[in-house]
């Protein structure tokens, strides 16, 4: 079956910045095949007329209204942390993960794993995010749950001096889940420097290298980080890592706030990527991230929620919207990361962090149908926006999101999500909670 989306405006995201008014984009076989448009036919596009292949049986989505968009790319979160959410409020990182997270994590379970993912899960697919990078342990249980729901994402076990033993096979697991489905990958994610030792941190590459994976780690999250860092081992946490070897083209680094110009200049010599969580940067007061600096010096960066207990929501357009206005408050430069450049960290930057950016993060022929219908009316679109950038970083809400398509499969359309019991799995979500509130000796 061919599927059509027809009467779109399409925020095509591609190198010609290209938006397509009245735009119709033809689907086959989970993939982008047609885009034309009567009104304003783009430069990359193949075909100005209507597709002449009549004997396909067409499933045609009228989205008159709607903006067309490249599904949405978190690349940094914690998805099963969804069941601490609104737990361990307003206090400092250290504090947050000695007192609240970690004294939780230890009793959580594979099942209590998998339930908090699948609840992140709905929460992203119903705000228009198609594909997340994960970090966190018991990655195979998470596979488990992309596996069910026909989400994307790119999968890191996390490890640390006490994890790095026992680690390997997990890996080996999820290994078996990524031959099995195309739409999951996998690195691995030595967690951070105050985490893992040397020792660790090299065990962890020759992992990698042995499996030809690339890592996911925090960097420099906090001035704490930085300053014991550098009182061990008399430098930065970036240049340990890259005395590790662990800085490359496939490394991402979530937080990247703390970095002076020799750090900045390394990560952009060694072709990493940096992902930016402003929201949860600022919520435990960790600091910002040096955008510009990172940017002018050609480093990559991609956008990320964090765990929705460190943000309390996986919400990748309230991501965009907060990340642009602190950056333009702290710099006092109201060009700084604009509305552009917020939708293209939040899609091709994504796309570029979790290696697929030819596969995803834009609207071309070719490219994997991950694509996202946004409802532009709503009285937060009117008038109708002459800068629809503007209007989906600054206007809109994820409440907006009424479609959302991976591999030209739909996965959420207007709040209900085919094939899943969304009232079971929060009712799942919610007994994981009490039952670790219990175990804790805590009142729930």
């Amino acid at each position: 079956m061919r599927t059509v989306i027809k009467n779109a405006t399409v925020v095509t995201m591609n190198d010609a910045r290209d938006i397509l008014r009245e735009a119709t984009v033809c689907i086959e076989d989970g993939r982008i095949v047609d885009i034309f448009s009567t009104c304003s036919p783009g430069r990359a596009l193949q075909r100005d007329g209507e597709p002449n292949d009549h004997t396909v049986e067409e499933n045609v989505i009228d989205a008159q209204g709607d903006v067309l968009l490249p599904g949405l790319i978190n690349a940094h979160t914690h998805l099963a942390m969804s069941l601490f959410r609104n737990y361990g409020n307003d206090v400092a990182l250290k504090e947050w993960l000695e007192d609240y997270i970690w004294p939780l994590e230890a009793h959580l379970t594979r099942e209590e794993i998998v339930a908090g993912a699948k609840l992140s899960i709905l929460e992203m697919l119903r705000g228009g995010t198609t594909t997340f990078a994960d970090m966190y342990m018991e990655e195979d249980a998470i596979a488990e749950a992309v596996t069910q729901m026909g989400i994307r994402a790119l999968l890191c076990s996390a490890f640390t001096d006490g994890s790095v033993a026992t680690r390997p096979g997990e890996v080996r697991r999820l290994a078996a889940y990524q031959t099995a489905n195309g739409r999951i990958r996998m690195r691995l994610a030595p967690h951070a420097v105050y985490t893992c030792s040397p020792e660790t941190l090299q065990k962890v590459k020759a992992l990698g290298e042995k499996w030809g994976i690339g890592f996911h780690l925090h960097l420099a999250e906090t001035r704490e980080e930085d300053e014991q860092c550098r009182k061990t081992y008399g430098i930065s946490p970036t240049m340990l890592l890259d005395r590790a070897g662990l800085l490359g083209p496939n490394t991402m680094l979530a937080h990247a706030v703390w970095l002076d110009d020799d750090d900045i200049a390394c990560i952009a010599a060694r072709g990493a990527s940096c992902v930016y969580n402003p929201v949860s940067n600022m919520k435990l007061a960790s600091g910002f991230m040096p955008l510009g600096k990172l940017r002018q010096a050609g480093v990559p960066i991609a956008l990320g929620t964090d765990g929705p207990s460190s943000n309390n929501a996986q919400d990748m357009f309230r991501e965009m919207l907060v990340g642009s206005l602190i950056q333009k408050g702290h710099s006092l430069d109201p060009t700084a990361a604009n509305a552009h450049t917020m939708l293209w960290m939040a899609t091709r930057g994504g796309a570029r962090a979790i290696g697929q950016e030819k596969e995803l993060g834009s609207i071309e022929i070719g490219k994997k149908a991950d694509l996202i219908l946004v409802d532009f009316r709503h009285v937060r679109h009117t008038p109708k926006p002459e800068d629809i950038e503007a209007a989906l970083v600054y206007a809109t809400s994820s409440d907006d999101v009424r479609l959302t398509m991976i591999d030209g499969i739909i996965r959420m359309q207007d709040g209900r999500f085919p094939g899943q019991n969304e009232e079971a799995i929060c009712q799942e979500a919610e007994r994981a909670w009490r039952t670790l509130h219990k175990q804790k000796g805590q009142r729930a």
